[in-house]
């Protein structure tokens, strides 16, 4: 996979024998086999050696489609969404990326692959209430449920902790990569780090009161705030957070800041702070926004961030928001393992060698995180940038290209070997491909 930069069985093949065992290792035909969850497992083990002596670990949560446009065939293919929103064929992750408090060292700690095509174990969250409403309601007038044969299945798979979907899948990761930490230091902080769609009391309650850990998450801006005020028609409305007054702002100029390909120079930040009340418990809220040095929001929007850190202070809510900053690490990770190891190229049907070659390709992803403290140290890693193609640059890009040249002259030197060609005969080969 590193030498060819893809994750295509075939082509990493040299015949047709290598492909069949190399298959069968990912398939689970063989009695040892490499699977989804000893490879999970073995990231969280060197995640919890890596960084179980530390005060805080950041655990940063991402989602991340295996985008499949153009399959038809897959075994439990599913629907996800291309860049621009569109609903096109594909694959589920969600992964697990591990940061030390001085942000200097970043693990890869755990992945699951699911699929909302796979009608055996997916279940959809609006499935899983309904059913819920409808035992609730039997229970509280004393009758039997009247189940039909979908939810009488979904009740077994409930039975036996079996159920797959992005919340319970989220839920159990956290769990896992929560403990495999603690199981190493139980007085190490975990800070949970999320986007968005994460925004729900259900996940504030499960990390703060299941967990006993921190978190920082972004919310909606759709976000109402406890502040009420009267609209045009007279009606009391909640005043968006996006919009409210907060009690404490504080305000600096930034002399650069780079977002994207963009360089802003002189930013004005501006960091608002209050609190929200949500079922009764009372969270820290930290609105972010920037400035361009002409007085025009670089963002149509605020940044919202909700956190159960208390911040009586700026110092600390600027931590807050550069807590969030931190889920640019698990963003690159996502575009290193797709661009530099052909996270989407797979080409094998069955839904168990999918999963496999998807963890393992992460998998591998985070062996080049975890040699990056090493590449500006270690002369044979500066050479092997040099070979591909760094002229001075050491880079987890150029060690990949370096390496990938470096197995591509081994497998020339045993083609020479085993055609037993002489080194008077090598350059008529090299002039017919020249």
């Amino acid at each position: 996979m590193v030498a060819n930069q893809t994750t295509r069985l075939w082509t990493i093949s040299t015949d047709e024998r290598e492909f069949e065992r190399t298959r069968d290792l990912f398939n689970g035909r063989l009695k040892s086999v490499l699977d989804d969850e000893k490879i999970s497992a073995a990231l969280r083990e060197e995640m919890a050696k890596e960084l179980g002596n530390s005060e805080v670990v950041y655990a940063l949560h991402d989602p991340c489609d295996i985008r499949k446009r153009y399959s038809e065939k897959l075994e439990n293919l599913g629907i996800v969404r291309d860049l621009e929103g569109k609903l096109i064929h594909g694959y589920s992750s969600f992964n697990t990326v591990c940061v030390s408090s001085d942000g200097k060292k970043t693990q890869l700690s755990d992945i699951t692959v699911f699929s909302n095509g796979d009608d055996e174990y997916y279940v959809r969250q609006k499935e899983l209430d309904d059913l819920g409403k409808k035992q609730k309601k039997a229970a509280k007038s004393n009758t039997e449920s009247d189940l039909s044969e979908r939810e009488k299945a979904i009740v077994e798979l409930l039975e036996r902790d079996e159920v797959v979907n992005l919340r319970q899948v989220t839920r159990t990761q956290m769990q896992r990569v929560s403990q495999g930490l603690k199981e190493e230091n139980e007085n190490l902080q975990v800070c949970h780090v999320l986007d968005r769609q994460f925004d729900g009391f259900s996940y504030f309650q499960f990390i703060e009161d299941d967990l006993h850990d921190s978190f920082v998450i972004r919310m909606k801006i759709s976000r109402n705030s406890n502040e009420m005020t009267v609209n045009e028609d007279e009606k009391e409305v909640a005043v968006k957070l996006k919009d409210v007054t907060m009690p404490n702002t504080h305000s600096e100029v930034l002399d650069k800041v780079i977002l994207g390909n963009k360089v802003y120079q002189q930013v004005k930040r501006i960091i608002a702070w209050g609190t929200i009340t949500l079922e009764g418990k009372s969270y820290s809220v930290v609105r972010v926004t920037l400035f361009t040095r002409k007085g025009k929001e670089i963002f149509p929007q605020p940044m919202l961030l909700i956190t159960n850190y208390t911040i009586t202070n700026d110092q600390q809510a600027v931590g807050v928001y550069r807590i969030y900053l931190q889920r640019a690490k698990i963003e690159g990770v996502f575009k290193f393992v797709k661009n530099a190891l052909g996270w989407e190229d797979l080409q094998v049907r069955d839904w168990e060698s999918i999963k496999n070659i998807i963890a393992l390709a992460f998998f591998i992803g985070g062996y080049f995180y975890e040699i990056e403290p090493e590449l500006a140290h270690n002369p044979g890693m500066e050479w092997l940038c040099a070979l591909g193609g760094g002229k001075g640059i050491i880079s987890r890009h150029f060690f990949l290209e370096g390496l990938k040249n470096l197995l591509i002259h081994q497998q020339v030197e045993r083609f020479r070997e085993k055609m037993r060609l002489k080194p008077a005969d090598w350059p008529d080969v090299l002039e017919l491909a020249l």
